[in-house]
């Protein structure tokens, strides 16, 4: 995917800056990496981009040329009458075979191709056995509803929209993901440092408690002393209990982001250790810079503009079904027959043994167009709700950045 190639790499790589792989510890890039290929919500947001591409490319299709084939073949026998002193039997085959395409500004071109033959034993036919063939070209033209590039191509132009919608989605998903990646990365770094620093305390309150109960033995402290050397020891004892349970909360949280499940090979052994926390040397930038690169950059700003756009496209559409249906149709033909066979009619159907071409036009509308003027009100309140809310998302943003 796009983003993956673009995206994850300057990701990695500025983390990598931060989390570089040390004795003993899990880097964050490796369990970003993990993540990445283990991580339930990217699995499946990594999917939306790629069924939105397979939707455009279905629009497109639309544009296609079809190709069509035919045929039909009939009998028919009769008895006699009291006019006729013999029955009459025919047998009638047809064919048919051509293409239709598609057009951008609302115009199908059909060219196609038929073949007649019939077989008839009536008295009144010279000739019994007869073959016909023509070849044709047909042209419907919308001049109102259905006539434009625009209005012919809004699925697709939706499609391609949708498209840019999904994949900024997906982008604010690896965002998102990472963000709480790197979160419970640091998380966990930091009950580490309070597991030891709880250890430590440990270790100082036995020490002092070794030291009370000597000056006590001596007579150079009181009971008092004594017990409180030990209320230390005993709450040193609770803080590492309480700290191990959290440390073991942090580490749980972080395997879930990365996706481990009970089958998978890798998985964080209980005294497996993350870096430590980064000292802070980063200089915040100035609040007008961060909110143009926040405006640029937001992926929930970019789908929704998408959305927007999608909207708009909806506008075109309602507008083009609100016009009445008037078509302009033009067809030719021309033609061979032959009594024997079939291929001397096609060669004659290029002599023009015969020809035929029509002009029409075919006009209809709904009475009073009650739906589809609903249908552009709809539009055009669905558009404004949109606006609406990107202009939520933006304040939300904004929030998030002065916040930040």
């Amino acid at each position: 995917m796009p983003f993956k190639k673009l995206i994850l790499p300057s990701l990695l790589a500025s983390c990598s800056a931060l989390a570089a792989q040390s004795d003993g510890a899990l880097s964050l890039e490796f369990v970003i990496s993990e993540t990445l290929a283990n991580n339930f919500s990217y699995r499946i947001a990594e999917l939306d981009p790629q069924i939105a591409k397979e939707s455009l490319t279905g629009q497109q299709a639309a544009f296609d040329t079809e190709i069509f084939a035919s045929g039909n073949i009939a009998e028919s026998e009769r008895a006699t009458t009291f006019t006729q002193v013999t029955g009459t039997s025919s047998d009638t085959r047809n064919w048919r075979a051509g293409a239709r395409k598609r057009l951008v500004y609302g115009t199908t071109v059909t060219a196609q191709t038929t073949l007649d033959r019939r077989d008839s034993d009536a008295g009144v036919n010279n000739f019994p056995l007869s073959q016909s063939a023509d070849v044709s070209v047909s042209i419907r033209q919308p001049l109102m509803s259905g006539y434009g590039k625009e209005a012919n191509t809004t699925a697709i132009e939706r499609a391609r929209a949708g498209f840019h919608a999904s994949s900024a989605s997906y982008q604010q998903i690896i965002q998102d993901i990472l963000a709480q990646v790197e979160r419970a990365y640091w998380q966990v770094a930091r009950w580490q440092e309070q597991l030891e620093l709880n250890k430590s305390n440990l270790t100082v309150s036995k020490t002092l408690l070794e030291e009370a109960r000597e000056r006590e033995r001596v007579g150079m402290v009181t009971q008092i002393e004594v017990l409180q050397a030990e209320a230390f020891q005993a709450e040193s004892k609770e803080d590492i209990i309480e700290t191990t349970r959290s440390l073991g909360d942090a580490y749980d949280r972080l395997l879930a982001l990365m996706g481990s499940l009970p089958q998978m090979d890798f998985s964080i052994a209980p005294n497996q250790t993350v870096q430590s926390l980064p000292e802070n040397k980063y200089a915040l930038e100035e609040f007008k810079e961060a909110w143009e690169l926040a405006l640029k950059s937001d992926p929930s700003l970019t789908a929704q503009s998408a959305v927007i756009d999608q909207r708009k496209l909806d506008k075109v559409t309602a507008r083009n079904s609100s016009r009445p249906n008037l078509d302009l149709v033009l067809s030719g033909a021309i033609s061979g027959i032959d009594d024997q066979h079939a291929t001397e009619a096609f060669q004659n159907t290029f002599d023009r043994d015969g020809k035929a071409w029509s002009l029409g036009v075919e006009f209809s509308m709904p009475w009073n167009s009650r739906k589809e003027k609903a249908d552009m009100r709809i539009a055009d309140r669905l558009l404004e709700k949109e606006e609406i809310r990107y202009d939520e998302f933006k304040q939300s943003l904004y929030q998030d950045v002065r916040s930040a």
